[in-house]
């Protein structure tokens, strides 16, 4: 890994840091509510960042233990998305990218891209850019609260992620199949052990 790619990774790091820390105050005030501390950093956690499996295991078992109160916590992420201060933190970190972006095409020198994909990378405006990294920050955010109903829905979850699964013009779709994939594996594993 290069120094300043090194740097950049380390600025997510602590932008994810502070973004999980400022998320606990806003996301889902209800569940707040009833969600111990640790059980709220999971959920924050959960929304925040693309865990790896181990991680995801050991967020998993945190979601079950409440599962009526996450189920609750991730349709109010789906319905709502992220907060107005994780967006404009979201917002800040891509204007920064944007800015290192620009640098590097400054010269284009070993980023691998032909003439004709630097000129049109070049033409991409502050706007454009910041817009598309917010779209594909909410899908994300949405997909992750997704992907936490496939631990934890009820009835309620199961019903939204049907309709998710179903609209064939949600870039969610994919992942509300997924998350009821693995609610009807989890499921029958449960009955198996009876």
């Amino acid at each position: 890994m290069t120094a300043s790619r090194k740097m950049g990774f380390q600025r997510v790091q602590r932008l994810l840091a502070m973004a999980l820390l400022s998320a606990g105050v806003y996301l889902n005030r209800a569940s707040a509510q009833v969600l111990p501390p640790e059980a709220q950093l999971a959920g924050d956690t959960w929304l925040l960042k693309a865990c790896d499996i181990g991680e995801q295991d050991q967020l998993s078992a945190v979601l079950r233990k409440f599962k009526p109160q996450f189920e609750i916590f991730f349709l109010n992420a789906l319905n709502n998305g992220p907060s107005p201060q994780l967006l404009m933190e979201n917002e800040a970190a891509a204007s920064r990218r944007f800015d290192l972006r620009q640098e590097a095409l400054k010269t284009g020198k070993g980023l691998g891209l032909s003439e004709a994909d630097l000129q049109a990378a070049r033409m991409t405006t502050r706007e454009q850019y910041l817009a598309h990294e917010r779209e594909d920050f909410v899908v994300s955010y949405k997909s992750r609260a997704v992907g936490g109903l496939g631990v934890v829905a009820g009835e309620k979850g199961k019903t939204a992620l049907r309709a998710l699964a179903a609209d064939q013009n949600s870039p969610l779709q994919g992942s509300a199949q997924q998350a009821l994939l693995k609610l009807q594996t989890a499921s029958g594993r449960a009955n198996r052990k009876k």
